[in-house]
C-alpha cells in the first residue's frame, strides 16, 4: 500500500521529528511504500520564522521598543540557525514528497495517515487545521486514517459536539494517543475510539540504539533536563530541581531545553543520564525505552495528560515518576521490567490498528 504520512515534521522539536521517523520506519517494516507528505503548515512555518513584519509595523514609532525587538530578534535568529541545522540534518532520514500547502496536498496515495502528535491541539498548530482534521482534497479512493492523534482539553472543548462530529466524519478510521482525550470526546459525541501508542514506542529498541553516541556520553555523570513547557515566572524551575538532585548524587546538569543538541545527542543524553527531569512527553517516552529513571513533572496546565496517561497505562500509579511542582527530588528505582511487559501488551492493539488500514 502507498501511504502518505501527514504530521508536524518541520518543527524544531525532538518529539515531532522522532515520532514521524518512527511511524515511517514501522510502516516500511510492514512492507508499505511510505512517504512523508511535505505539508508546509502555515502556523508551524510562521512559528519558526525569525522576522515578523506585522510586529515591526506596530512598534516602529516607538524607538525603545524597536531596539528591544531588534535585539530579541537577532538572538532568536542565531538560536534558530543552530536549531535549523540540528533538525534539518535529522530530517534527511525522511522520504519526503514535493512541498505542498493546504490547497494542494500531494495526491496518489492509497491511504493518508494523519498523526501522531498534537495535531488537534490549537496551541501546537494555531487553530483547527483542515489537513490535520482530514478536510482536504484527495483521490476518491484514498482512505483517511488518524493514528495516535493528540490534543489538549481546551481544544477539544472549543470544538464541541458539532465540531468534533464534523471532523470525525472526515475519517475512515480514527485512534487517539491519550485515554483522557478519548473520554472527553466520548462525552461530547457519544463515540468511542481506540487508544494506541505513540509511534516512538512501536519500533524495535535496537533502531533507537543505532543513533546513540556511546563514545561521547557513556560514563559521564549528569542529570538531564528537558523543559518542553515552563513554569510561569520561573524559567529555571527544572534546573533548580536538578541541582538539588546533583547535590545528593553528584554530577552536573545538562539542559536540552533550547533544542540545540543534535537529535542523536538528545537520545544519547537520555540513555546515559542518571535521572531525567522533564515536562516533555517524548523525553518521558525515551526514559522508558532506555530505562532511565524520570521525574515527569505535573504542571496542571491541561497538557500533563500526555505523559500521565502513558505512565498510568504502564502500571506506574504507585511509582514515583509523576511528581507535582513542589516535589523534592530524591534518588529512586523503577521496575522497568514491569513497565516493558505492560508496554508489549499495549503494542498489540497498536499493531492491529495499523495492520488493518
Amino acid at each position: 500500500m502507498k501511504i502518505g504520512i501527514l504530521t508536524v515534521h518541520r518543527a524544531y522539536n525532538y518529539g515531532s521529528v522522532l515520532q514521524c521517523y518512527a511511524l515511517q520506519e514501522y510502516l516500511r517494516s510492514q512492507g508499505h511504500d511510505v512517504w512523508v507528505v511535505d505539508y508546509r503548515q502555515q502556523w508551524t512555518e510562521e512559528t519558526y520564522s525569525t522576522f515578523s513584519l506585522s510586529k515591526i509595523s506596530r512598534i516602529y514609532v516607538r524607538p525603545k521598543a524597536l531596539v528591544r525587538y531588534v535585539l530579541k530578534t537577532f538572538h532568536r535568529y542565531c538560536l534558530n540557525r543552530r536549531r535549523q541545522a540540528v533538525f534539518k540534518n535529522f530530517c534527511s532520514h525522511f522520504r519526503l514528497t514535493e512541498a505542498c500547502g493546504v490547497d494542494n496536498i500531494v495526491p496518489g496515495f492509497d491511504c493518508y495517515i494523519i498523526g501522531s502528535d498534537q495535531l488537534w491541539s490549537f496551541a501546537c498548530v494555531g487553530s483547527e487545521d483542515p489537513v490535520y482534521t482530514g478536510n482536504f482534497i484527495h483521490d476518491k479512493n484514498s482512505r483517511i486514517v488518524g493514528y495516535a492523534l493528540s490534543s489538549n482539553f481546551q481544544s477539544i472543548q472549543a470544538l464541541g459536539t458539532n465540531g468534533l462530529n464534523r471532523i470525525i466524519s472526515n475519517f475512515d478510521k480514527l485512534s487517539f494517543r491519550e485515554k483522557s482525550i478519548i473520554s472527553l470526546i466520548n462525552e461530547y459525541t457519544g463515540k468511542t475510539f481506540q487508544q494506541v501508542l505513540d509511534p516512538t514506542l512501536l519500533i524495535n529498541e535496537d533502531m533507537w540504539l543505532s543513533f546513540i553516541e556511546h563514545s561521547i556520553w557513556k560514563g559521564k555523570k549528569y542529570i538531564a533536563v528537558y523543559q518542553a513547557r515552563g513554569v510561569y515566572g520561573d524559567e529555571n524551575f527544572l534546573i533548580k530541581k536538578a541541582n538539588t538532585l546533583c547535590e545528593q548524587i553528584g554530577g552536573k546538569v545538562i539542559d536540552m531545553s533550547n533544542m540545540t543538541y543534535s537529535v542523536e545527542d538528545f537520545l544519547s543524553i537520555i540513555k546515559y543520564a542518571q535521572y531525567i527531569i522533564t515536562t516533555s512527553f517524548h523525553a518521558t517516552v525515551f526514559s522508558i525505552i532506555f530505562e532511565t529513571p524520570c521525574f515527569a513533572v505535573r504542571l496542571d496546565d491541561g497538557y500533563d495528560c500526555r505523559y500521565v496517561d502513558l505512565l498510568h497505562s504502564l502500571g506506574t500509579e504507585g511509582e514515583k515518576e509523576i511528581v507535582k511542582k513542589d516535589f523534592v527530588p530524591k534518588p529512586f528505582n523503577i521496575d522497568f521490567k514491569k513497565m516493558k511487559n505492560n508496554l508489549n501488551t499495549l503494542r498489540i492493539n497498536s499493531y492491529e490498528f495499523l495492520g488493518n488500514l
